[in-house]
């Protein structure tokens, strides 16, 4: 059994509700003339937990394909 892929064009909207977090993919809907704005439309959306897009995360960092901020402290994001 093969398992399916489906290609995507962008992020949508990223939201998070207490434990459970949910990534809307978008695909171009109308492929625009050369001065337009591509046209998206969410095409599905991933929902996880917090701690497995945190594992996400942490794997696309360790493959290097993001890199964490080197002039931000790391628990900025952490403000009280």
């Amino acid at each position: 059994m093969s398992t399916p892929e489906r290609f995507i064009d962008g992020i949508g909207n990223l939201s998070v509700q207490g434990t459970v977090a949910r990534i809307e993919l978008t695909v171009i809907e109308k492929l625009p003339l050369q001065d337009e704005t591509p046209q998206l439309a969410v095409a599905e959306r991933l929902v996880m937990s917090v701690e497995t897009m945190l594992r996400l995360h942490q794997q696309m960092e360790g493959k290097g394909l993001i890199k964490k901020r080197e002039n931000e402290p790391e628990n900025s994001a952490k403000k009280k």
